[in-house]
């Protein structure tokens, strides 16, 4: 008997040192076959190509999309550098053209959209720019539906239409990104992408309608527009773990070939690549890591650098005979010198723009609350992160008394518990909580983790302003302090004298805290960001 647990130990061993192996030597052979440092060098032609070419014409044309890679290796195109001796450049030139309304289409949002990208690359304010403010306009055109509209103004009625180009809608989260804002109706915005998925898992540039339903089973979907949605779905926030996300990584697992390119459009091209790269990396993922990278060592950058042409610019095809008319290699040179920034240094180009240019967005997010106000760091901290918005009238209203129901819901979102609140009925526990209420799932979350208990033994009042020891009390309790609380009361205190002395031991009572007075929107913002730094919540 001994002998036979021996040999089945034996056997079990030799099996796992072969999954091993052959796991390992799988990991070998997914390496990439260029570096880092040769993207650099790949790069530096494409600079030195465009440096060149546009010196000839004065840098016009370094606006809009060239703009992007350029800055994305470091390149001021508003510097000395990219300036003649009269101080013209890309930005100058371009924002001549904004105030004569050329290349800036009131039909097309997409023109203001990639002109906002053009002009923080190089370093301009979009909010003034040849008298526009762009990003405003932008922000003006979603639509109730959550959707940036296909034009910026009807030539009827003057007021944003269309909901028809998933492009646009993309693009317009990507170039508030750019300008440094938190998306407006972000879960909204989220969930209209989420509906134009395809069953294959992919996207297509424009929304499909079929009298058929059989026939959206059908659609075959693009690389390129995929990608993009992925670069949206980073933007909002959301990685692998949202079921769309993880289905569009799968749709473009299974397009990418032997060769880690991908075809589309006809022919396998350069564009792409460039597509995929920025998506990977705006989502955390390495587009030359082993994930992507297949046994021949190729991957989208490796993919991609087989376009580059001896003078530094890119083809759209390697063989002119499956060219397109609809593509010309200027739009393969920008788009592949903007790719090879995210991959070369490992971070988005589109985040490094909004990490700069958010301090200034920040200044003008509303207009009755200032950088230097109390709270006001704390608030933006949960603006971006989507825990809380201002008004439909652009204020925050700072000094507003905040109810127990909204305070469910900042509690929930603070701590990232939105998705698992979407399950929960606060209208099955408090009479006073109609079902479908608009924090129905935060109230129940709330109540069933033991943060909150009721005004009576059935009743929230979930309109009713929550005061500063109901506060304190559901963010001891969410800390998991309610026993140091308990032990902190003394006697016949106040019920909730042990949770404010627990709450003023661990630094959540907001300067000048009255237990008995209405909390106000700034005071919760300070305070939840209190706790979120407790928990290790960043």
């Amino acid at each position: 008997m001994q002998k036979k647990r021996f040999k089945a130990s034996v056997m079990v061993l030799v099996c796992a040192m072969i999954v091993f192996i052959s796991y390992t030597g799988s990991i070998q052979a997914a390496q990439s076959s260029i570096t880092r440092e040769d993207v650099r060098a790949a790069a530096q032609k494409t600079i030195d190509y465009y440096y060149n070419a546009f010196k000839k014409e004065q840098f016009k044309g370094v606006l809009d999309w060239p703009a992007l890679g350029l800055f994305g290796f470091g390149e001021d195109v508003s510097g000395p550098k990219w300036t003649t001796a009269d101080v013209k450049n890309g930005a100058y030139w371009r924002e001549q053209e904004v105030k004569n309304g050329v290349g800036l289409s009131k039909t097309k949002n997409t023109d203001f959209q990639r002109t906002i990208i053009g002009v923080c690359a190089a370093g301009k304010d979009p909010r003034n720019f040849g008298g526009i403010n762009l990003v405003e306009t932008v922000k003006n055109t979603m639509l109730p539906s959550g959707h940036f509209a296909d034009s910026v103004a009807d030539n009827k009625t003057g007021e944003p239409v269309g909901e028809d180009l998933v492009n646009a809608h993309i693009f317009g989260i990507i170039a508030l990104h750019c300008a440094g804002e938190p998306i407006p109706n972000r879960d909204k915005c989220l969930q209209w992408l989420e509906n134009q998925q395809h069953k294959d898992g992919g996207f297509t540039w424009d929304v499909k309608y079929f009298d058929d339903p059989a026939d959206y089973d059908l659609v075959d979907s693009d690389v390129d527009m995929t990608a993009a949605a992925l670069m949206a779905f980073a933007i909002l926030g959301e990685d692998e773990s949202n079921p769309h996300v993880a289905r569009a990584l799968q749709f473009l697992k299974e397009k990418q070939l032997d060769n880690g390119g991908f075809y589309s459009w006809g022919t396998e091209n350069p564009e792409s690549c460039a597509w995929v790269i920025q998506a990977l990396t705006l989502l955390g993922q390495d587009p030359m890591g082993p994930e992507w990278t297949k046994p021949s060592g190729g991957n989208p950058v490796s993919a991609m650098l087989r376009f580059q042409l001896p003078d530094g610019s890119f083809s759209h095809v390697l063989s002119e005979e499956d060219n397109l008319p609809v593509y010309d290699n200027g739009i393969s040179t920008y788009e592949a010198l903007y790719a090879m920034a995210d991959a070369y240094n490992k971070k988005a180009a589109y985040d490094v723009l909004h990490e700069k240019y958010r301090p200034e967005a920040e200044k003008h997010l509303f207009s009755d609350y200032k950088p230097g106000d109390f709270g006001f760091s704390e608030t933006m901290e949960l603006v971006y992160d989507y825990v809380l918005s201002g008004r439909a009238d652009g204020t925050f209203g700072p000094e507003q008394p905040v109810t127990r129901a909204e305070f469910s819901k900042y509690l929930v979102y603070g701590l990232g518990m939105k998705k698992e609140s979407h399950d929960k009925k606060g209208s099955k526990l408090f009479s006073d909580v109609p079902e479908g209420h608009w924090a129905d799932g935060c109230i129940g979350l709330c109540a069933e983790k033991g943060f909150v208990s009721g005004t009576g033994e059935k009743t929230f009042s979930p309109g009713k302003s929550i005061t500063g020891e109901q506060l304190m009390a559901m963010l001891v309790r969410a800390a998991g302090l309610a026993e140091e609380a308990s032990s902190l009361k003394e006697g016949k205190e106040d019920w909730a004298a042990g949770y404010i002395r627990a709450a003023q031991n661990h630094g959540f009572l907001w300067p000048g805290f009255d237990a008995k007075k209405p909390a106000t929107r700034a005071q919760c913002s300070w305070a939840v960001v209190r706790l979120r730094k407790y928990m290790g919540i960043e």
